[in-house]
């Protein structure tokens, strides 16, 4: 296993390394998510959409990032603070001594106090709390689809001037994906190539 000592990293290794994390952030939560659709999402993808994926989907949806951080929050209090609190108040009773060594536990929650690989170990949760998230979103989206009626929400503009009602599933920079109303599959058209415009249909009051 490869060590990265914290003391010979730079701000450009930092960089370096938050680059390569959004990356594979970004590719492998949005393989996943449309991969619950039947798309295979690397063919239509680029480094710049996986890059941009997870920062888009974050700034756009407020609920999504209270949500996240929210739970980072307290994934981020219990590993620091309150799983050790636990083991203190824990240790000392009866029940607990009967069932686990204390002695060893002791050694090893001294060990996790000394480490100070906090960094990675955030990273590598935030990176399965936002996985998570986007196969909950397509399994959720999935389910909906198939048990109720399509409604559109946006109106693709062809460059032929033909116009179509969709249900929009995703963007990035070079394809739109989208249910077509009473279709069970996903469609992806090029926008560059294809699409002329792409418009928001508003919702109807219920006045």
């Amino acid at each position: 296993m490869i060590k990265i000592e914290k003391e010979k990293l730079g701000l450009q290794d930092y960089f370096y390394i938050g680059y390569l994390y959004l990356i594979i952030l970004g590719i492998v939560s949005d393989a996943i998510f449309y991969g619950i659709f039947g798309v295979s999402y690397l063919n239509y993808t680029t480094i710049l959409d996986a890059l941009i994926s997870p920062i888009s989907l974050l700034t756009n949806n407020w609920f999504i990032s209270l949500f996240l951080s929210l739970m980072f929050w307290l994934m981020y209090m219990y590993f620091t603070r309150w799983m050790f609190k636990l083991y203190a108040y824990l240790r000392v009773k009866k029940w607990y001594q009967k069932i686990y060594n204390i002695e060893k536990w002791d050694k090893k929650y001294d060990e996790m106090k000394k480490k100070k690989n906090l960094l990675q170990g955030m990273m590598f949760i935030f990176f399965l709390l936002f996985v998570s998230m986007r196969t909950g979103m397509g399994i959720g989206m999935k389910q909906k689809y198939n048990t109720k009626e399509i409604i559109p929400n946006y109106t693709l503009v062809f460059k032929d001037n033909t116009k179509l009602d969709v249900r929009k599933i995703g963007q990035n920079s070079a394809y739109f994906f989208y249910f077509i109303p009473g279709e069970k599959v996903i469609t992806a058209t090029p926008i560059t190539d294809n699409l002329k415009q792409i418009k928001v249909l508003k919702k109807e009051s219920n006045d």
